[in-house]
């Protein structure tokens, strides 16, 4: 399933991530010193949407991957004073990531950053560089502009289990994917009859 605001609204309540400190996440999760971490995926996204990050930062952990987030590991990121050696440092932080996740909601459309951070997690790494789309109503995603050229990520559940996992998506076949895992260690969606 893609993401809705919704739906990332009851697992934000489930977990009380209103409430929820960066502190208390850096604590539970395994976040280290960002300078010396490798990461499965750089979450690209706009800092308006920081709640919803924080909710995703936490499924993602339940999951066992890791993920970067510069406002949760590099604190010392001035978004009022922003330089060339900001840019520096968060092209740093993608090359010791497998992948790069674009966040797609409302707000990123705004972002000068984004459209940046996903170029460069697309060279990089060599292709691994994919959409989250988190919309506001349950509506088909369809990746419009430079989006569309990337895979997707979706939420859903393993066959023939009650869990659930990420996973990445064909934008032009839906009925090729692969686990988010997967995907971060080369493999290529692949078709499915469901």
């Amino acid at each position: 399933m893609i993401l809705t605001e919704e739906f990332l609204s009851g697992i934000s309540m489930k977990y009380n991530i209103n409430s929820y400190s960066e502190t208390r996440i850096l604590n539970e999760n395994f976040y280290m010193a960002a300078e010396n971490k490798t990461y499965d995926l750089f979450i690209s996204h706009s800092f308006l949407d920081r709640t919803l990050i924080i909710t995703l930062v936490k499924m993602f952990n339940e999951l066992k991957y890791s993920v970067y987030v510069d406002w949760l590991e590099d604190k010392s990121l001035d978004r009022t004073n922003v330089t060339p050696d900001t840019a520096k440092l968060i092209r740093s932080r993608i090359s010791k990531c497998k992948g790069l996740a674009y966040i797609a909601t409302s707000n990123i459309v705004d972002s000068k950053w984004c459209p940046w951070e996903l170029g460069i997690g697309d060279g990089i790494h060599d292709g691994r560089a994919c959409i989250l789309p988190v919309l506001e109503n349950t509506a088909d995603f369809k990746g419009t502009e430079f989006v569309g050229i990337y895979p997707y990520i979706d939420y859903a559940e393993i066959k023939n289990s009650e869990n659930y996992d990420f996973w990445v998506t064909d934008q032009e076949d839906s009925s090729k994917y692969i686990s988010l895992r997967a995907w971060l260690n080369g493999q290529e969606p692949q078709k499915h009859n469901d």
